[in-house]
């Protein structure tokens, strides 16, 4: 039997769950040396491209048992019709080897990026006299109650120092995540690359948070004075101010170009531009759960949205639609702490999909080396993109 029948093979037990654990191992080690080689599936084995990939991932889910969104995942190539359900394949595979078969692996392209860990909780306090603490990475969250604590109890800061009303600032780098609960119990998911700064109380109304760069997703709470009226809840960026009821929603303003991106999962926000300078296009909209706003300098566009792929970063996933390799390469740079170089020009593939966050680079990368895409590691951070071979 050749080896795209006995693959085609071990691919139908996998689909049918009747592949025991040598035959899995088999497969595995089939995928871990295909290079960039296409080799095609026959139409007979799926009705379409999109059945072969459903069919996959769900298999792959049940199989790793992850909360993985149930979108299909896909590459889009000039030549896709010729191996976009190979590609797929791959992919589907390859999320479900590395995750449960080979974590560590060490493959002959990617010996040195194997050692690029993910983010990890990473991230500095300062305090408004200057101070700067470097927080533990054994913690994940800082509590704030007027004190600044961890979520064990330990005390960073004490509200009888100074000023409760004192401001501080979290700070995330490349490489690195943190949550925060703030005073009045509202939470704050900060990716990397990512700084907001907040009061150590709220005192009277309203409530006001500044997300100072890059991407954070919040979940307010909602807070109602003596008198029973409520008191609002405020972030503010330097080209947007969003109002907030009790909700939960993302803001993402990695990309100057693409604007500020706001996403709203459950609830009300508004959306205010605070330099509006286009008369043509809203100043300021409503959004409830499923929409999105872009604030740029044009202005304000609303849009209806999957909120999935907006917050996947938040349940642990890259996700990716119809982007190209920088903004892929964008992802992966503020997540591993890498710096990205490139040797070609551009390229017109588009990349679809979910992808674990969890996984070192080197395995992150080989899922997109399966689609045609070369990498080099020159340093120990600079990873170079080369031309296909």
């Amino acid at each position: 039997m050749n080896s795209t029948n006995r693959y085609q093979e071990l691919a139908n037990k996998w689909l049918a769950g009747t592949i025991n654990e040598a035959e899995k191992m088999e497969l595995s080690a089939w995928y871990n040396s295909f290079d960039d080689d296409t080799i095609d599936i026959p139409d007979s084995f799926s009705e379409s491209e999109y059945e072969l990939k459903d069919r996959i991932l769900a298999k792959v889910k049940e199989r790793v048992d992850i909360p993985s969104p149930h979108h299909r995942i896909r590459y889009r190539f000039n030549n896709f019709r010729a191996v976009a359900a190979t590609v797929a394949f791959f992919f589907l595979i390859g999320v479900c080897y590395y995750t449960m078969v080979a974590p560590n692996v060490e493959t002959k392209h990617a010996l040195s990026l194997n050692d690029i860990s993910p983010a990890d909780n990473k991230a500095n306090l300062t305090f408004a006299d200057g101070r700067a603490i470097e927080l533990d990475q054994e913690q994940s969250q800082l509590i704030i109650d007027g004190d600044v604590q961890y979520l064990d109890g330990t005390k960073l800061y004490d509200k009888n120092d100074k000023n409760s009303t004192q401001y501080a600032i979290l700070s995330t780098p490349k490489g690195g995540r943190y949550q925060l609960k703030l005073s009045d119990g509202s939470k704050v998911w900060l990716n990397a690359s990512s700084s907001i700064r907040f009061p150590s109380e709220f005192n009277g109304s309203p409530r006001t948070v500044e997300l100072l760069r890059g991407e954070a997703y919040f979940e307010i709470n909602k807070q109602t004075s003596k008198d029973g009226s409520r008191i609002p809840f405020f972030v503010k960026l330097d080209q947007q101010l969003v109002e907030v009821l009790g909700t939960k929603f993302n803001i993402n303003s990695y990309v100057a170009k693409k604007g500020v991106v706001t996403t709203v999962t459950e609830g009300v926000v508004t959306v205010q531009k605070l330099d509006a300078l286009s008369k043509q296009k809203p100043d300021k909209v409503r959004l409830t759960a499923g929409r999105q706003a872009i604030v740029d300098h044009s202005g304000i566009k609303e849009n209806q949205v999957d909120v999935e792929g907006f917050t996947a970063w938040k349940q642990g996933f890259f996700y990716f639609n119809d982007d190209d390799i920088h903004a892929v390469m964008d992802e992966f740079a503020r997540w591993y702490d890498i710096d990205v170089t490139y040797e070609i020009a551009g390229s017109n593939d588009l990349f679809s999909g979910y992808i674990p966050r969890d996984v070192t680079l080197g395995q992150a990368l080989h899922l997109l080396k399966v689609a045609g895409v070369n990498f080099e590691l020159r340093s120990e951070k600079n990873l170079v993109v080369k031309h296909k071979k």
